[in-house]
């Protein structure tokens, strides 16, 4: 049974951006889920084509990027990791980015220039699962495949938006911390 968290309406096919709904989806899918409906949003970050995220998530982790990252977010202090495609990736690759909402005075002002890559995220419909310990579930969350988690809860992959995102919460510090995968969905034709 949905849970509604400090919100004054109540969720529906008009409900406005923003939203957020918290389902007691664990014993489907193994992991706490919930809904939102985001607006179109940019990130800024460093970016790498890689065969796995792990790669460009342990440079920047181990280079002190991390630290830049957090000092260019401007409120909000979250780091995004960003799973996409585009015209640059090779067969078996991807474009990671690790990724803050920063301004562009924060660009400016921290001087890294080129080095930074930008990223437009669309509007979306998401639902986010938490992943309580990074190390820990991390790979099982993989063999459990989120596109086949989100199917369990009746919604498809948006291919509109055609990307997911890790979400590395502000105090984020450790391997062992919680953390959240973001899937863009769309409702099924069959529900």
């Amino acid at each position: 049974m949905p849970i509604y968290v400090a919100l004054s309406f109540t969720l529906g096919e008009d409900s406005p951006v923003g939203i957020s709904n918290i389902e007691d989806n664990k014993p489907l899918t193994g992991y706490n889920t919930k809904y939102q409906r985001l607006p179109a949003f940019d990130l800024t970050g460093f970016t790498k084509i890689v065969e796995s995220g792990g790669e460009l998530y342990d440079e920047v982790r181990g280079d002190g990027r991390w630290e830049v990252l957090r000092n260019i977010a401007g409120d909000d202090k979250t780091i995004y990791g960003v799973a996409s495609f585009d015209k640059e990736c090779t067969r078996g690759r991807y474009r990671y980015t690790l990724a803050v909402k920063a301004s562009e005075g924060q660009v400016r002002n921290a001087r890294l220039g080129v080095s930074l890559f930008s990223i437009h995220i669309k509007e979306s419909e998401w639902i986010v699962f938490s992943i309580e310990s990074f190390s820990a579930q991390w790979g099982k969350f993989w063999q459990d495949d989120p596109y086949n988690l989100i199917k369990k809860l009746g919604w498809d992959f948006n291919t509109v938006v055609g990307l997911h995102i890790d979400v590395f919460p502000p105090l984020y510090s450790s391997n062992d911390d919680r953390m959240e995968f973001m899937m863009p969905v769309r409702r099924r034709a069959d529900r």
